[in-house]
């Protein structure tokens, strides 16, 4: 009997609190305006992230979204002890990543010291890549194909603003 209450417990705790982020996600995205212009839509499993991206000590909260008018893909983040918000893709550009997330079938926090920036000469052919070290987790965003990660990046805190460090083709 007892294995069945635990089992039921944790189902029922589990639905709970996924309900409860996505309620959160929502009113989050009304008190800040945003549900005009973005939508939560999780296109990628999971559907939100949680870590502490600039090193200020507070967890940071990045969900999936897209641009309501257009469908294009991108992440909403919500830094832990801030009312800002920063929108990478859904129809703003950010860095190689584009404005346009839709090539994405993968994220995941990444907690490296270190990570290879592909380098592009001016026409666009891959010409070497760049060690860049790392202070704090990132996003990891990536293209699985065959199961195997062909390209991405990751959206990084250098200290002064998040940037786009282009990964693979």
């Amino acid at each position: 009997m007892k294995p069945i209450f635990t089992i039921l417990l944790l189902i029922t705790s589990t639905q709970c609190f996924s309900q409860d982020k996505t309620s959160w996600i929502s009113d989050s995205l009304r008190n800040k305006g945003l549900n005009s212009k973005f939508e939560f839509s999780p296109y990628i499993s999971p559907s939100y992230l949680q870590t502490d991206l600039n090193g200020d000590g507070f967890p940071d909260f990045a969900i999936l979204i897209s641009e309501k008018r257009t469908g294009k893909k991108g992440v909403l983040l919500f830094p832990g002890h801030s009312a800002q918000y920063h929108v990478f893709g859904a129809g703003t550009k950010f860095g190689d990543g584009s404005d346009d997330f839709k090539w994405a079938n993968k994220w995941s926090v990444f907690t490296g010291k270190e990570a290879y920036q592909t380098q592009f000469s001016k026409g666009g052919d891959i010409i070497g890549g760049k060690v860049i070290k790392l202070t704090h987790p990132c996003l990891s965003l990536t293209a699985v194909e065959d199961r195997a990660e062909i390209a991405g990046g990751l959206i990084y805190w250098n200290g002064v603003k998040y940037i786009w460090i282009h990964q693979g083709e």
